[in-house]
Formats: C-alpha cells, sequence, structure tokens
C-alpha cells in the first residue's frame, strides 16, 4: 500500500512550487511585534472589564478562539496550495501506428479482361478477376500498413489514398475494370503517379518505410514518362518496389528485364506469376511474408490541473469563517 501512495504522489507536481515560501506567512505576521500608537487624547476607564464583563473580553481576543484560526489556516493552505498550481500527471496512453507506407499499383489496360487464367476451382478466369482476388486477400492480411491503389492502362492515376481504411479499400479492388484507364499500358507513368502521391504525403518521418508492389500483364506502350526516368524519381523518394509479371509462362509480351531492373534498383523483388489463381495468391502471400509486420508504440500524456479544487475548498472555507464570526458576532 506504501508503494501504490508513493508512485501516487509521484505523479502529482507543481508548476510554481516556490509559492508554498508563502505558507508560513500570517504566522510570521502575527509574531511580529504591534505597531505603537500615538495619541494625544484619551479617557481611562479603570474600572472597564467590571463593565463589559471577563467573558466577553474573552471572546473579543481573536487568540482565544480555535475555531476561527483552524478555519483560517485552513483557507490560507487551500490559498497557497492552489497558488502552486498542482497538476496530476495522468498515466501514458500507447497507440500502435504504422511504420509502412504500401501502395499497390496494378494493371487495368484491356488485356486485363483476356480469360487465361485458372481460378481456384479450376474454371476459367479472367485476369482481372484473379488478380482481384488476391489483392483483397492481401489487403485483408496487412492490417498494420497504410495502404493506397495507383491504377494504369493508357493514363496512370491513384485511385485510393494511403489509408488503414480496408472497407473502402476493398470496396476500391471491386470497382476495377479492365480498360477503365485505356487500353494501352503506361508503367512509368504508373510510377511517376506513385511517387507524386508519396510526395503529397510530405516529408516522410524517419523509419518509415515507403512500400510499393507493382503488377502488369504487359509492356509498356504508352507512358509520357520514360520507366527509367520515372525509376530515378523513385529512387530519390527511397521506394522499395517489388515487381509481378502477371500471366506470362515464358512468351515475350511482359518486359520482364524492366520489372527485373525496377525491383533490384529499389531493393525490391522480382515475382513471375503463372496461369493459375493460387500462383498470383502464392506471390502475394510470400511478399506478405518477406515484409512481416512492422509497427512502433506512441504513448502521450498530459498534465492536468488542479488547482480549482483546492481553491473550491478555499471559497467554502471563506464562507464557513464569515458564518462564525457572524455567529460569534450576534452571540456578543
Amino acid at each position: 500500500m506504501y508503494a501504490e501512495l508513493l508512485a501516487l504522489m509521484q505523479r502529482l507536481a507543481f508548476e510554481w512550487p516556490w509559492l508554498w515560501l508563502l505558507l508560513p506567512l500570517p504566522l510570521a505576521m502575527r509574531w511580529l511585534p504591534a505597531a505603537s500608537m500615538s495619541h494625544d487624547q484619551s479617557v481611562r476607564v479603570p474600572n472597564l472589564p467590571n463593565l463589559l464583563g471577563s467573558a466577553q473580553v474573552a471572546a473579543a481576543r481573536p487568540g482565544n478562539d480555535r475555531l476561527l484560526l483552524l478555519l483560517f489556516a485552513g483557507v490560507w493552505f487551500c490559498l497557497v496550495f492552489a497558488a502552486t498550481r498542482p497538476q496530476w500527471l495522468v498515466p501514458a496512453t500507447w497507440q500502435e501506428v504504422p511504420e509502412r507506407d504500401l501502395v499497390l499499383v496494378l494493371d487495368v489496360s484491356a488485356s486485363m479482361a483476356t480469360e487465361d487464367m485458372q481460378a481456384e476451382d479450376g474454371a476459367k478466369a479472367s485476369r482481372m478477376s484473379v488478380l482481384q482476388a488476391a489483392v483483397r486477400t492481401f489487403v485483408q492480411a496487412r492490417k498494420d500498413d497504410s495502404i493506397g491503389l495507383v491504377v494504369f492502362g493508357s493514363q496512370a492515376y491513384p485511385f485510393a489514398p494511403l489509408s488503414r481504411d480496408q472497407r473502402m479499400l476493398l470496396q476500391r479492388v471491386d470497382e476495377l475494370r479492365p480498360a477503365m484507364a485505356g487500353p494501352q499500358t503506361a508503367i512509368g507513368d504508373a510510377l511517376g503517379s506513385t511517387v507524386k502521391m508519396f510526395r503529397n504525403m510530405g516529408q516522410a518521418d524517419a523509419g518509415l518505410e515507403r512500400m510499393v508492389v507493382l503488377l502488369t500483364d504487359g509492356k509498356d506502350t504508352a507512358s509520357t514518362l520514360p520507366p527509367d526516368v520515372a525509376l530515378r524519381l523513385a529512387r530519390k523518394e527511397h521506394l522499395t518496389i517489388h515487381t509481378i509479371a502477371l500471366g506470362q509462362g515464358g512468351d515475350d509480351s511482359s518486359d520482364l528485364p524492366l520489372l527485373q531492373r525496377i525491383a533490384s534498383t529499389t531493393g525490391g523483388t522480382f515475382h513471375l506469376a503463372g496461369q493459375g489463381a493460387g500462383s498470383l495468391r502464392q506471390v502475394y502471400a510470400e511478399l506478405d511474408r518477406i515484409t512481416p509486420r512492422k509497427v512502433r508504440k506512441l504513448g502521450w500524456s498530459y498534465h492536468q490541473p488542479l488547482y480549482r479544487y483546492p481553491l473550491l475548498a478555499a471559497l467554502a472555507g471563506l464562507g464557513l469563517l464569515g458564518l462564525h464570526l457572524r455567529t460569534r458576532k450576534e452571540a456578543a
């Protein structure tokens, strides 16, 4: 119990502790010698005690009223206590903050409508539907990351801002359609749009990881920003880019050297997803494994002012003091 009381006392602080020096001030004033009174005329009444009575004389001496002294001492203590600005240190509140911003860059060109993929049940499926299923599973597993979405076809643009709102992001994934950004493929513009998204977030905090997962099923055919230039911009922003070539089991429709160069230059990894839905799901599972949970704990506390409580006690004491003086006056 003593340790608990000591821990509670350690949370009590005073903004102006030097004001405690005022506490003995009334006592010092009480001990000061009375001021000498000079007068030219006076009336001497030798039998005054007999006229007033010894009881009233004793009551007229404030030093003999212990209740009055206690009330005054309590009021003065509360006033000094309030003046020192007592504060209560509220225990720290902790919150986990993600240390990774993740942007999914997805190809939504016309070729994503091609039904050459095999779904989990063995049926034929389009590349887009397989992509949506894999991305949903991946997003649901990344509860500690802020995730954004960039889509690209002939053009590239942000489709969902960086956020931890998984419900909103999954809804945007469901809205993906082939050729929604044009029929062609603009990988360079997609990287440029991703860099711009990160720049709009402001200066990155120290220790914050910026990760990008780029998926495409074709070559760059429509970029206004050359991929190599976009890659230099990405390196300048310290982006780690993982690349995925979808649905290419050995043909030359994808620019595999470009995707490999993007990954190796930025410290990411390159992955080749076959024509089965399980293959793409395994790629995202591997990305989830090599980029584990990364959060930090932030704690904050604050000082809650307590001066109002001793101040209210002082006001109550003044009320009792006035009531006591009035009662004593009426009794006299």
